[in-house]
Order: C-alpha cells, then sequence, then structure tokens
C-alpha cells in the first residue's frame, strides 16, 4: 500500500499539532475487514506519528478495498472505491 505523500505530510502536521497540545489524536481507521496487528504495525511503520495516536479500527464492508483514515474533521481516502469514482469523472469530463 502507497500512501501518498502530500496526504502523508498532513497526517503528519495535524498529529503534531495534536501532541504539542498535549493531547493523544483520535484517530478511526474504516477498512473492508478487520485489520490485523501486523497490518496495523505496518500502517504506523508508514505513518509513525499513528504510534502515540488513540486508534480506533472499524469494518465498512462498502470499501472494496484500502482504507480511510479519519482524524478530527479531516479524512484521508485510500480506498479503491475513491480511486474508482475518480477515474469515472475523468472519462465523463474527457469524453
Amino acid at each position: 500500500m502507497q500512501i501518498d505523500p502530500a496526504l502523508k505530510e498532513d497526517l503528519k502536521k495535524y498529529l503534531l499539532s495534536k501532541l504539542n497540545n498535549n493531547q493523544i489524536p483520535q484517530v478511526t481507521i474504516r477498512a473492508p475487514y478487520e485489520l490485523s496487528a501486523e497490518d496495523l504495525s505496518a500502517l504506523k511503520r508508514k505513518i509513525d506519528l499513528l504510534n502515540k495516536a488513540d486508534i480506533q479500527v472499524s469494518v465498512d464492508p462498502a470499501i472494496m478495498a484500502g482504507l480511510v483514515i479519519q482524524f478530527g474533521s479531516s479524512v484521508i481516502d485510500l480506498s479503491i472505491n475513491t480511486e474508482l469514482q475518480t477515474l469515472a469523472h475523468t472519462l465523463y469530463e474527457t469524453a
């Protein structure tokens, strides 16, 4: 799984600002299946600031593949659903 560098930076800045305020950031991760400890560990290696966050994982069968990471009012949508919608919109606009 590859995370867009711009989204990673936004998440990093947000989490750092929360940590600087001595607050533990609340992060919700929605996935199409229950994430294993190995999956969470891989995410924490990719986004090291998740190590200091309170992470809630929920299963959302509407997601075909990928993840949706939500923190505060910000959402990072790494799901295939969004990629397919973007592709459909691009094809519609260029046709």
